[in-house]
């Protein structure tokens, strides 16, 4: 627990001390059981299952599809639970796309001339997720209280003057609060392993993130066109 905490309040010398001694797996199950905790909180209530179907529905509408009245009773008998994990950021938290990024930081000590075992990348990438999981306990009521299951806190949310639909508005509904956070904590942690200044990853990461979220934006405004 201290790390947990250290990460959100003096997040250099937590993930120095990360580096030194890459242990993971309480962080990992603590980071788990918050997400899963937040989920069964809000999907176990009408308002949250019915949340699931709207965010379904949403995301067919984008890609220029339509639901008729059939498929609509069916969403509302079966509601469909991965949609969960794959909106409001949540996708982040997978233990996949944790195991994934750590080989991406792997891949970027290697290409600035550094080595960063795995063990390490992966102790890094858990603890920065610790922000994303203090994300879900923020938003999980403003998802009840919204009957939503986009994130509150992506950069569109908090732009309102944006024309819901256009790409700038799909972009940085891709771009979250948290997610800036994490791929800060990202370089922060990745720094301390190779030795460089975390300046030197920070423009990286965030790149990519960005850069994700484009690719994002852009699949959903070309097949919503058609």
């Amino acid at each position: 627990m201290r790390r947990v905490i250290g990460v959100l309040w003096h997040p250099r010398q937590t993930m120095t001390d990360v580096v030194a001694r890459p242990s993971f797996a309480l962080a990992w199950v603590f980071v788990l059981a918050v997400v899963a905790a937040c989920a069964f909180a809000l999907l176990s209530t009408t308002v949250g299952k019915q949340a699931l179907v709207d965010e379904r529905v949403r995301v067919i509408e984008a890609l220029g599809g339509r639901v008729d009245d059939a498929a609509y009773g069916a969403l509302q008998a079966k509601p469909p639970w991965l949609v969960y994990w794959t909106s409001g950021g949540r996708l982040l938290l997978t233990p996949e796309m944790t195991l994934l990024v750590a080989v991406g930081l792997v891949a970027l000590a290697r290409l600035d001339g550094a080595r960063v075992r795995y063990v390490t990348a992966l102790a890094v990438t858990v603890h920065a997720t610790v922000v994303l999981a203090v994300q879900q306990v923020i938003t999980t009521p403003l998802h009840y209280v919204r009957e939503s299951l986009t994130s509150p806190t992506n950069l569109a949310g908090l732009m309102p003057m944006l024309d819901e639909g256009s790409m700038p508005a799909r972009w940085l509904g891709s771009i979250d609060v948290f997610g800036l956070w994490w791929v800060w904590l990202l370089a922060v942690g990745l720094a301390a392993a190779t030795g460089r200044p975390v300046g030197r990853y920070v423009g990286r990461l965030l790149m990519a993130y960005v850069g994700v979220a484009a690719i994002v934006a852009v699949t959903f405004a070309v097949l919503g066109a058609q």
